[in-house]
């Protein structure tokens, strides 16, 4: 028991992560964890689990961590067993994707695509927690639930992969708008090609050859630019064009 005779066992240690990280000014990430953490509630209120229900408790926040995920294309990642401190609902965003800027560290994609990466996360939990359909070891990360979900709030992944084949709208370009956050100038317009609508560029020194995956996430690189109509042998599905950032899930803790 505690001193107020509220079980240990029921204590939720999330409120007092979420103050730490607001507080810790010497942090180099305190200034964007609390505004994350702030956002993480307006998305699940008003985004993804806004009503109220009687069957079920509404899906809980998350915990925002900030670290080296060692593959500068992962732009962020969801945690679907318990992290290094035994804590659930972890969204982790890379921090190679960091900048210094104005004497702290910024999104470098700025916050439109930021806050798109956060509520692509916050789905990823939201499928996990209350979804009929969660992820299982060995299946796709972003299978159909997940991909009708985040289409109904705005958001365009390419299934399979995770991808954002298209600048965000919907609802949340309604609230982007709201918040005074404006839709990136430089988003590509060209419909027909599925990559990610913030890719980096090219790296001098990198190969030419062109990365494919399919849907069981086999990975190909060939030499052209255009290739309709691969089918993988194993899945049945056709291979995709990819060669931009993606957002992963975990199975287990990071070592």
């Amino acid at each position: 028991m505690s001193k107020e005779g509220v079980p240990i066992e029921n204590f939720d240690p999330k409120p007092a992560i979420k103050k730490n990280a607001e507080l810790a000014r010497d942090w180099e990430f305190s200034e964007d964890a609390k505004y994350l953490y702030g956002m993480a509630v307006v998305f699940r209120d008003r985004l993804i689990d806004p009503i109220a229900r009687i069957d079920r408790s509404q899906m809980p926040d998350p915990v925002i961590s900030f670290d080296d995920l060692r593959n500068s294309k992962t732009l962020a990642a969801y945690t679907v067993s318990r992290n290094a401190q035994g804590l659930l609902d972890e969204i982790t965003f890379n921090t190679a994707h960091y900048i210094q800027g104005d004497g702290k560290k910024a999104w470098q994609y700025g916050r439109w695509a930021q806050l798109e990466t956060l509520l692509h996360e916050q789905i990823h939990l939201w499928q996990q927690r209350v979804g009929k359909n969660p992820v299982k070891p060995g299946r796709s990360h972003h299978n159909k639930e997940f991909v009708e979900k985040c289409e109904s709030l705005g958001l365009h992944p390419l299934p399979h992969i995770g991808c954002h084949i298209a600048v965000a709208d919907g609802v949340f370009a309604q609230l982007m708008e709201e918040f005074g956050i404006k839709r990136p100038s430089d988003v590509p317009r060209e419909k027909e090609k599925k990559m990610d609508w913030f890719k980096p560029k090219k790296e001098k020194g990198r190969s030419t050859l062109k990365k494919w995956e399919c849907g069981c996430g086999q990975k190909i690189r060939v030499g052209r630019e255009d290739w309709p109509g691969a089918i993988c042998k194993s899945c049945g599905t056709e291979y995709i064009r990819f060669d931009g950032l993606a957002h992963k899930i975990y199975q287990s803790n990071r070592p």
